[in-house]
């Protein structure tokens, strides 16, 4: 079969790094080429203005549809959130392919409003993928459509097991992180010689490619003993409402052997599609003196942590890429 990757090149940050390596693991499975979406040529200077996720958004589907001639036996759009989808403004595409799937990262309750605007009366798509477990019945109420769940994953390209003594990262934390824990995580590695990295950079203005960006943050975690992981419905419970999203950050670190330290999602899928054991941990309400002790006791007993770390990495990997992703998602059919 005649596979086809829809890409958006314009969306670019560390987060689409995630995005595509899953392209890359789509075109390595099925052969398929990649399509660059063209720029929308109707008012091209104002569109930003009106993109999906905005107010003005509704609006969009006033506006006249640019054709768009796609034509192959499976399309695939991969997608961090709904606010990315850009083929509402086109036509024609979804006559010209036999399958089209539409994977999507996010489906936090902040987007199902967006998400049934999009969806609900769109019969463009043939599978929609959420990689959400809990919101698969939320999903289908909402658009009255079939959802499936394929849960995210890792590029094991990029994240692979680093041996101990090579891991210059004492502690690292990407992304989401707790403040108190931040900042006791700091006076401990001050007070210690340890080196601990964390993100200080505005992520909505790269200086370099999506691809680049995750390759870098790809090394920095391999090369950490711990990673700080949290789950949004902690770091962030308006936008996780009743969901408990099971995120890259677990596969990441799996697949590269690097030690979890903090929470993990209170979701019973969890421990089924990583690993029993897999996060070290911290109770984030604990009091300042108590988290510290905590951290001397973690730190006295890395080698072992690591060690359960890396023979997980050996029993699962297979499980947790990107390749395996698609090799599910082509059973759908």
């Amino acid at each position: 079969m005649n596979h086809v990757v829809i890409r958006d090149t314009l969306l670019n940050g560390w987060e689409y790094g995630m995005l595509r390596s899953f392209e890359k693991a789509i075109v390595q499975e099925t052969g398929a080429t990649v399509f660059e979406l063209p720029g929308y040529s109707f008012a091209p200077g104002y569109m930003h203005h009106f993109q999906n996720g905005l107010k003005r958004g509704k609006y969009r589907k006033h506006f006249p549809k640019q054709r768009l001639d796609l034509n192959a036996d499976v399309a695939w759009s991969v997608l961090m959130g709904p606010e990315n989808y850009k083929l509402d403004l086109f036509k024609n595409w979804n006559t010209t392919c036999k399958t089209r799937l539409l994977y999507l990262y996010d489906t936090l309750p902040p987007q199902y409003e967006l998400i049934k605007r999009l969806f609900r009366n769109d019969t463009s798509w043939d599978f929609l993928i959420t990689s959400f477990n809990d919101a698969v019945d939320d999903l289908e109420k909402i658009t009255g459509r079939k959802w499936h769940c394929v849960e995210q994953a890792a590029d094991a390209d990029l994240f692979q097991p680093v041996p101990l003594h090579e891991r210059l990262i004492h502690f690292s934390s990407y992304g989401r992180r707790h403040p108190v824990m931040h900042e006791v995580l700091i006076d401990f590695c001050n007070a210690n010689g340890l080196y601990y990295d964390y993100t200080t950079h505005d992520a909505r203005h790269p200086v370099a490619d999506a691809t680049e960006l995750y390759k870098q943050y790809a090394w920095h975690l391999s090369h950490s003993v711990f990673t700080l992981s949290w789950p949004v419905e902690l770091t962030n419970p308006v936008r996780a409402g009743h969901l408990h999203p099971i995120t890259c950050r677990w596969f990441e670190a799996g697949a590269a052997a690097t030690i979890l330290l903090g929470d993990e999602p209170a979701n019973a899928g969890f421990n089924k599609c990583l690993d029993n054991g897999l996060v070290v941990k911290i109770d984030p309400g604990a009091s300042r003196e108590e988290l510290y002790k905590t951290l001397e006791s973690t730190w006295s007993r890395r080698e072992t942590f690591f060690t359960t770390a890396k023979l997980s990495a050996e029993r699962n990997i297979n499980r947790w890429t990107w390749n395996e992703r698609v090799r599910s998602i082509l059973s759908l059919f």
